[in-house]
């Protein structure tokens, strides 16, 4: 839900879920970022629709967004083909007393505090069966401006699209083990593209435990486990190797989820890791 609108009512069930990341946890400043997602389809099962709050704090600056999304599904074979749009706002505040200026005769040392409210829109294509997916997407689309300051050259801060391809496929080994490996593809302008290549293991219908190996040199280990069909608890842990990451130590991730199993779809299925 937070990279692609498509998804959107996938899950045959009203599934809400909470994220609590932390960043290089030993770096005053860092990043952490809190999610709240909830999305389902409708009766007829023809439309998914969802909503999402995300807030990050990075240093001096907090944003806050809130988007909902619309995604219609077409049935294909033994799957559904999603096409998902989003739209919301973000609200950008900064303390720039916050921080230390080499040059005081910077622009935004005349600044005690600023916010910005900033329009996005996304959009995507996801397609699903109950072992395999494969989406494409992109967000930020309006490149809204995020200060109230430019500079002297007529420079300003603004959002920048994202753009992310994921697919996955479950294989059953047999009744108490799954094997999922997945991979997710990460872009922007201005950035070099990024690939996370993951492979998961669901045992005893409980247990998902996997890796994932990032070519920014990170290395993740998470778990997540089905307490109850509908309840699930995650965490995840980031190793990263590049020289901020040492120094920062590591990133957690927190996720709680619960599904409100309304239609009484049967929800158990390989491709359903929340990591």
């Amino acid at each position: 839900m937070a990279i692609n609108p498509a998804y959107a009512g996938s899950k045959e069930a009203i599934s809400a879920a909470t994220f609590l990341r932390t960043q290089w946890t030993n770096i005053p400043g860092a990043p952490r970022t809190e999610t709240l997602t909830i999305h389902g389809p409708t009766a007829k099962r023809k439309v998914g629709l969802g909503g999402a709050i995300i807030a990050d704090q990075i240093g001096p600056t907090k944003s806050i967004g809130i988007m909902g999304s619309y995604a219609y599904r077409i049935k294909i074979k033994n799957g559904k083909l999603s096409f998902g749009l989003r739209a919301g706002i973000y609200n950008y505040t900064y303390n720039w007393d916050a921080i230390t200026y080499k040059d005081q005769a910077d622009i935004y040392n005349s600044h005690t505090q600023t916010s910005k409210v900033v329009p996005t829109a996304d959009a995507g294509i996801y397609y699903y069966t109950r072992t395999e997916y494969i989406g494409f997407s992109a967000t930020h689309l309006y490149n809204g401006r995020l200060t109230t300051v430019s500079t002297e050259s007529g420079d300003d801060a603004r959002l920048s699209a994202h753009y992310f391809f994921t697919a996955g496929k479950g294989w059953a080994i047999n009744d108490n083990l799954v094997i999922n490996p997945s991979v997710c593809v990460k872009g922007a302008k201005g950035a070099p593209f990024t690939l996370d290549a993951n492979c998961s293991f669901f045992i005893d219908k409980k247990l998902w435990v996997g890796v994932s190996g990032r070519s920014n040199k990170d290395l993740v280990v998470y778990a997540q486990v089905n307490l109850t069909e509908k309840f699930k608890l995650g965490y995840a842990f980031d190793w990263g190797f590049s020289q901020i990451a040492q120094l920062g130590y590591g990133t957690h991730e927190l996720m709680l989820s619960y599904d409100f199993n309304i239609f009484k779809s049967k929800m158990l299925s390989p491709r359903h890791l929340y990591f």
